[in-house]
């Protein structure tokens, strides 16, 4: 595609050279079709409304979208207001907020939000049913609106509409543009006419073709008038009486069709062209780049026939295509994505890159999973590729076999660790040659590979590591670390090597991370301890980087991040980790690289993650901010001479150049979507009106409310917060997610109340303005208060005479009933006493139900902290408990949880508590104990369930439990204790289940 690309643009003369990567990254999308709900996959027109909504025309019907859901909205003849036309060809938004929508067939028409219906406004004699090619504001509050029939003008004093000759006559009108001087332009299906202000005349600008039908107008931020049309491609007015020129001599640009027109950004406007995708054009240099549909690619344009193009409020693109709705969110800039696509002849040629390396010269290795290698030159794509083979016994040929590692020597050539042995190539990928290495099989494999100071160091996947000093060609030399050397290293993996300060090296394998002391090759281990939150946080260690203060930092699979502090006074090895809990994607780091600002990011196993060398801070970087891929690959990455950090993953190479990261602090509208009294739909727009001051009246006969409401954030929307509170009802805020955003209430008691409605944005950034709905609540004709007051008169008067009357007959019961109560005194006492004991415990368990724990829970936190002794909680759950329900049946699943219950009681201290939160999930409260005693309490626990059995109809089941330790810190209530206790379950479960975690205090 690129290649078609660069012929199409050859005749236009020298360009300047597009940045890196330009040309080469892929413009990502998330597609709306029929399978998310657009009602139709054509959409024709777009639009943003004053409140935000996304308005989409198609070729059958009209839809509102709201980051969750379409509202569709279909022609019926037999529903008064309803859309005159299925086929909406425009859609317009006014000064005023009104959308006006403009049908293939069924002429003009506006929205009416109040009543959420739709209002005809007849053009011409003929009642205006008419193809609509394009509107225009006037200026004054009035619209120009062209058809089939001409150019007409919507007067906005009385609405009256009439009939404006042009200089072009029975031409149809396709575009209109009202520039800055306030002159109007009208592309028509045979040529382009120009009224200057004040004028009556028209200026036919004179075209290089005769007979031009001109699609779409823009005028940018500079004047400039940008002209699409139809089979002629794309033309551009520079000044201001200048003619035309074309943008582009290309066969796409100089003679496709132009369909749409939009900004994209201050540096880049986007054409939409008919059967020909989307160009994205530099405004400074007119140099294009082309986003086509690729079928290979997921998140592609859904298609290369351009109906309708959309610049929304937040900066976002939308794409209308035959294949759907293209959404592209606005980015940054400093994250994107090249994709392996089969449509690409010099981009990646496969589409997972095992291993990344950034060369001296500016261009980028890769190695592939299924074997070979790529040069990736920024600017340009591929200059250079050595593909696989079968070898055969051959040495000059890479196996058809995973490339793990790349490594660049002194003089430019590149070596290459495969699967099948290690081979060596010149610096212009013109060859290889196997390289023989001293003591070890040709054919074994190569897992990890460093070139540092003269010397290359080879990592195995079965024999440890090496060390040579190689020559010119690449063949191996003298040997500085051999087999014999090997035997103190406790595992012959090797993931990866990196040469650290002075004479340290540091390897990474599969048993924790060793120090080799390259001046008297002592060598330390550096273990993994589940036990001791200071040491390495994970055994399989593969990925390292040294930063620009000298810290080694470490990737692990299992236990995340971590920075390595120094030695305490043991002479131990010390980190500070950095897992889930604060803010890591996935607990397996793939890959580490600094970029050239001195950031810290890590490719993990979902996706990727900015580090703040300084405050350790993590950011989780997601599609919305450029980030396309999720899934990377260990060890595939580097770090580019100009300082772009790159990662190898499934699908292609993410590319992050050096630079600060904005926040997203989008304000986004928040709207009502759906309100409902009564179970009756009601226009929304009465409420999200900004003076909308009238309450909501819910009648007797109809007591309940539901309203949906919506952050309109597009970018991420399953990453909004939402909250809602009904003043005069609820005490605090309900806060939920984008999957729960309705507040319902029935049964309201009469009164007056305020629903307050919050929002956020994707990164959790509430709204400043919540959105308020008063609501009155009208009583039924029983809650009246003067019927209530005869009532209650009428009431006391019953209720004395049956007291009179009640009062006679117990005097006479009182001498039986004191000796009934004397007898049963004693039995009652027994009967509390049993009841109060099932009040407060979970029958099945014999632990504290959930509320009694939580009343325990919350006394003895004030306790300890009146006493200032230290306190516990675990909490624990049962592992795989669902696969016992299911083979042993719920019988089985009830007899665990006793055994359990059993066995948890069994093992508490004096005043420790224990209690059954829900399923098979337990906690522990244990005061007066620090977090090393609660973790040996837990392990002993932890331990004994792993052991127990129980037989239920004939069989033997056992079961083991996850569990997470935390201590209780300062001012911290029980919630947060909870949640930082959770934290370490999840993290048990993640890292195997059948093991405890501990949680540290957050720095103060």
């Amino acid at each position: 595609m690129l290649a078609m690309c660069a012929l199409a643009f050859a005749a236009a003369g020298p360009v300047r050279a597009a940045p890196r990567w330009t040309n080469l990254v892929t413009t990502v999308f998330h597609n709306y079709g029929r399978d998310q709900g657009l009602p139709h996959p054509v959409p024709t027109a777009l639009a943003q409304d004053r409140d935000g909504f996304i308005w989409i025309g198609t070729q059958g019907g009209l839809t509102r979208w709201d980051g969750y859901r379409f509202r569709a909205y279909k022609a019926d003849p037999d529903v008064p207001g309803s859309l005159p036309d299925d086929w909406v060809q425009i859609l317009h938004v006014d000064p005023a907020g009104t959308l006006w929508i403009g049908g293939g067939a069924g002429g003009l028409a506006r929205y009416d939000a109040p009543r959420d219906r739709f209002v005809r406004v007849p053009l011409g004699p003929s009642g205006g049913r008419t193809h609509i090619g394009a509107i225009a504001d006037d200026g004054r509050g009035g619209l120009w609106v062209g058809t089939d029939q001409g150019l007409h003008h919507l007067n906005p004093a009385n609405g009256a509409v009439r009939t404006t000759p042009i200089a072009i006559a029975d031409a149809p009108v396709r575009a209109l543009l009202r520039d800055r001087s306030g002159a109007l332009w009208v592309g028509t299906s045979k040529g382009l006419l120009r009224r200057a202000p004040g004028s009556a005349g028209w200026t036919i600008v004179a075209l290089d073709h005769a007979a031009v039908s001109i699609t779409a107008l823009y005028e940018d931020v500079e004047g400039r008038v940008w002209i699409g049309t139809q089979r002629r491609g794309l033309l551009l007015i520079d000044r201001p009486g200048a003619r035309p020129r074309a943008v582009g001599e290309g066969p796409i640009l100089s003679a496709g069709s132009v369909s749409a027109i939009s900004p994209a950004s201050p540096r880049e406007l986007w054409v939409g062209m008919r059967g020909n995708g989307v160009v994205a054009i530099d405004v400074a240099t007119l140099q294009p780049r082309f986003i086509r549909h690729d079928r290979t690619v997921a998140n592609s344009l859904a298609h290369d026939d351009v109906w309708a193009l959309l610049r929304d409020k937040a900066g976002s693109l939308w794409v209308g295509c035959m294949g759907g709705l293209s959404y592209h969110p606005r980015t940054s800039g400093l994250i994107s994505a090249m994709l392996a696509s089969e449509n690409s002849v010099d981009g990646l040629s496969a589409t997972d890159p095992q291993s990344v390396l950034a060369t001296r010269d500016g261009r980028v290795w890769m190695g592939y999973l299924d074997g070979g290698v790529d040069v990736i030159d920024p600017a340009v794509g591929r200059v250079a590729a050595l593909r696989p083979g079968d070898s055969g016994g051959h040495r000059t040929i890479l196996p058809p076999d995973i490339v793990f590692a790349l490594a660049e020597d002194r003089w430019g050539g590149v070596y290459i660790g495969t699967r099948r042995g290690l081979y060596h190539s010149g610096p212009a990928a013109d060859g290889v040659r196997l390289v023989p290495l001293p003591g070890r099989d040709p054919q074994m494999s190569v897992t990890a590979l460093a070139f540092d100071d003269g010397v290359l160091w080879v990592g195995g996947d079965e024999d440890g590591l090496l060390g040579v000093v190689p020559d010119r060609a690449g063949q191996p030399g003298r040997v500085l670390f051999g087999p014999k050397d090997n035997a103190r290293l406790t595992d012959d993996g090797v993931n990866v090597i990196r040469r650290g300060l002075g004479h340290d090296l540091w390897i990474g394998t599969r048993n924790g991370l060793y120090r080799l002391d390259l001046a008297t090759h002592a060598i330390d281990h550096i273990a993994f301890d589940a036990t001791d939150r200071g040491a390495l946080p994970g055994r399989n260690v593969v990925a390292m980087l040294i930063d620009r203060r000298n810290r080694l930092w470490v990737g692990t699979f299992g236990g995340g991040l971590a920075m390595m502090t120094g030695r305490d006074a043991a002479g131990r090895w010390r980190f500070h980790r950095i897992g889930v809990a604060q803010g890591l994607p996935h607990m397996n780091v793939d890959s580490l690289q600094m970029d050239g600002s001195g950031t810290i990011w890590a490719g993990t196993d979902d996706g990727l993650a900015r580090v703040d060398p300084t405050s350790f801070a993590v950011r989780a970087v997601r599609q919305a901010d450029g980030s396309a891929l999720v899934d990377y690959y260990a060890g595939a990455g580097a770090t580019s001479a100009v300082g772009e950090a790159l990662f190898g993953a499934k699908g292609g190479l993410t590319i992050v150049r050096p630079g600060p990261l904005p926040r997203w602090t989008l304000q986004p509208p928040l709207v009502v979507t759906d309100l409902r009294i009564g179970g009756v739909t009601l226009p929304v727009a009465q409420v999200n009106q900004a003076t909308a001051t009238a309450p909501l009246t819910v009648p007797p006969d109809a007591n309940s409310l539901a309203v949906e409401f919506a952050a309109l954030d597009y970018t991420a929307p399953e990453r909004n917060h939402y909250a809602y509170r009904l003043d005069g009802f609820d005490r605090d805020w309900t806060e939920t997610d984008a999957n729960r955003r309705l507040a319902i209430y029935t049964n309201l008691p009469p009164g007056n109340y305020v629903l307050r409605l919050r929002g956020s944005n994707r990164a959790g950034v509430w709204t400043e303005r919540e959105r308020t709905l008063p609501i009155r609540v009208l009583p039924a004709w029983y809650q009246r208060l003067w019927l209530k007051l005869v009532g209650g008169v009428l009431l006391l008067l019953g209720v004395a005479m049956i007291v009179r009357w009640r009062t006679r007959y117990l005097r006479r019961r009182q001498a039986d009933l004191e000796r009934q109560i004397a007898e049963r005194t004693a039995d009652l006492r027994a009967a509390n006493e049993r009841l109060g004991h099932l009040a407060l415990t979970d029958p099945l368990t014999g632990c504290a139900n959930r509320r009694h724990f939580l009343a325990l829970a919350e006394d003895q936190i004030g306790a300890a902290r009146r006493g200032g002794r230290p306190l516990c909680l675990a909490i624990l759950d049962l592992d795989e408990f669902k696969a016992v329900n299911d083979r042993h049946g719920h019988p089985g699943g009830d007899a665990v949880l006793e055994m359990a219950g059993i066995l948890l009681l069994d093992h508490l201290r004096e005043g420790d508590a224990a209690g059954r939160i829900g399923g098979e999930e337990f906690a522990i409260l244990m005061p007066n104990t620090a977090i090393a005693d609660a973790r040996l309490f837990a392990d002993r626990l932890r331990e004994a369930i792993a052991t127990a059995r129980i037989t239920v109809d004939g069989l033997s089941i056992g079961v083991s439990v996850s569990m997470g330790v935390a201590e209780l810190c300062d001012d911290e209530d029980f919630g947060r204790l909870y949640a930082r206790a959770d934290t370490g379950l999840y993290a048990a479960k993640q890292a195997g289940r059948n093991r405890v975690e501990t949680v540290v205090a957050p720095a103060s």
